[in-house]
């Protein structure tokens, strides 16, 4: 498991696509293919309220642009 992304285990992260989308939520679970992220959110564009996501949500890592603290 990558270094980096394992001390951010189980705390927020903002994960934004290659496509534009951004989702906030708790990174649960990591590994070379997928990032697990609980408690999420869809974050639509300005002016907008975010938008819960039902059950856990997997983002595959080639579509991930970057990873950010909140």
């Amino acid at each position: 498991m990558n270094h980096v992304l394992k001390s951010r285990l189980h705390y927020r992260v903002i994960v934004t696509l290659k496509s534009g989308a951004a989702f906030q939520g708790v990174l649960w679970e990591q590994d070379r293919q997928a990032l697990v992220l609980r408690d999420a959110e869809a974050i639509p564009g300005s002016n907008q309220q975010s938008v819960p996501v039902d059950g856990e949500l997997v983002v595959l890592v080639a579509d991930v642009d970057y990873i950010q603290k909140p």
